[in-house]
């Protein structure tokens, strides 16, 4: 029986050099470990919980050690909607404003792969309990901008690939490397002085505009497919929070130097749908306008994924109504937007009886836990973003190529068909 005997809260870095929150749940027979991830200040939604209490890390250590250490010793790390629950009940504000998400996610996470450490279980299996299970197709951000880059970048965050062919996740992620490089020479010839920069989570960051850097994605997904016979989806992370000016009410393009009304917004995204066959678009819209997301959706939503990251931020409630106004038809999942395993897994049990396509996700600041590829397997996402590069995110797709060989990759048919193949609630006794 893994009962937990100790709670161990320190500081270390993440990928940017920030400090961070780390939580180690101790059992009888295993122990589980989490550092936590971080948004960047310019990139994290407004309907996220926060991330840390007032007083940042330090609070987060001595909120760990005072006040949820003492509640669950001797708990069983088996019991997570218990624990999960008395996180909610020592926060007491409903939105973990008191204690931080970053500390309820974290102290959630480790106690599930404590209790799967010492059932001498993957934390996948734990978590799934047995049940259907695909591997994800991993999304790769190629091309990086907007509040990830610095100096001259697109206004866009993120131009991203996905692998569209019949391929094993090795070969997923091979193509998706594949095409990175290749960026990289491409850039290199055309601007004597490109330097190689890269943004927070290694896309490439150039001296492009958002049409150019398509065209330099669109000619590598071509060569690409001559090379290895692999059709590559191209997408979207707009970040649109960032490009909306609510006092003038227009979407700033400041590389472009033109601004946008909604309509306009929408009349761009569908001339670059169209002239690009994106299959994904990520925050088209600014995180209050579920209106232009169902508009965008009704338009292309049987050809493109319209997805919900800021719009959503993890949350059920968020969700529930974007569903009810037909917005997205796909959303990315986050633990430390809503703080627990037990609220994700409301939102995934909703998101799946939609029919919404779902993307586990990493964060612009991040360590080198590797539990979203175990989500991914777990829950069944349909798609997995972790950058192509980089120690921080190369560490959670060779954990993809572990736990997922033998499992088929999500088809496209499946993809693409916005959630078919998704019927059915996530199953979890611990839960």
């Amino acid at each position: 029986m893994p009962r937990i005997r100790d709670v161990v809260a320190r500081k270390v870095f993440d990928s940017r050099g920030v400090e961070t929150l780390e939580v180690e749940i101790l059992t009888e027979h295993g122990s589980g470990r989490v550092a936590a991830p971080f948004g960047a200040p310019g990139s994290r939604g407004q309907f996220e919980v926060p991330a840390y209490p007032e007083g940042g890390v330090d609070a987060a250590v001595k909120v760990v050690t005072e006040e949820i250490r003492p509640k669950i010793l001797g708990a069983m790390a088996t019991e997570q909607g218990k624990i999960d629950e008395i996180l909610c009940l020592i926060d007491g504000t409903g939105t973990f404003a008191r204690i931080g998400g970053n500390t309820a996610s974290s102290i959630s996470l480790a106690v599930a792969k404590a209790a799967a450490s010492a059932l001498g279980m993957p934390l996948y299996r734990y978590l799934s309990r047995g049940g259907k299970t695909e591997a994800p197709r991993p999304l790769g951000n190629i091309i990086g901008g907007g509040a990830h880059a610095k100096g001259s970048a697109p206004d866009m965050q993120e131009h991203l690939v996905v692998p569209l062919g019949p391929v094993d996740v090795r070969k997923s992620v091979l193509v998706n490397i594949e095409v990175h490089q290749r960026t990289g020479q491409i850039l290199e010839a055309r601007d004597p002085f490109f330097a190689g920069g890269m943004d927070d989570e290694r896309a490439w960051v150039a001296n492009l505009t958002d049409v150019e850097a398509l065209e330099t994605i669109s000619i590598v997904c071509e060569e690409m497919e001559r090379k290895r016979g692999i059709r590559l989806g191209i997408g979207l992370d707009l970040a649109a929070d960032r490009l909306w000016n609510s006092g003038t009410g227009h979407y700033e393009y400041r590389r472009e130097r033109k601004r946008r009304t909604a309509a306009e917004q929408l009349s761009w995204l569908s001339e670059l749908i169209e002239r690009y066959n994106l299959v994904y678009v990520e925050d088209p819209f600014h995180s209050d306008d579920y209106e232009s997301f169902a508009a965008l959706t009704q338009k292309y939503g049987s050809k493109c994924l319209i997805c919900g990251d800021d719009l959503l931020a993890s949350s059920a409630d968020r969700l529930q109504k974007a569903i009810e106004l037909g917005s997205v038809n796909a959303m990315v999942l986050k633990l430390n937007q809503v703080g627990t395993i037990t609220k994700l897994l409301e939102t995934i049990n909703l998101a799946r009886e939609a029919g919404i396509v779902m993307v586990i996700s990493h964060r612009s600041g991040e360590t080198e836990d590797v539990s979203i590829s175990h989500f991914a397997l777990a829950w069944g996402m349909s798609l997995i973003k972790t950058g192509v590069i980089g120690g921080e995110r190369i560490s959670k797709l060779n954990e993809l190529l572990r736990i997922g060989e033998g499992y088929p990759t999500v088809s496209v048919n499946q993809l693409l068909a916005l959630g078919g193949g998704h019927e059915g609630r996530v199953h979890n006794e611990a839960c």
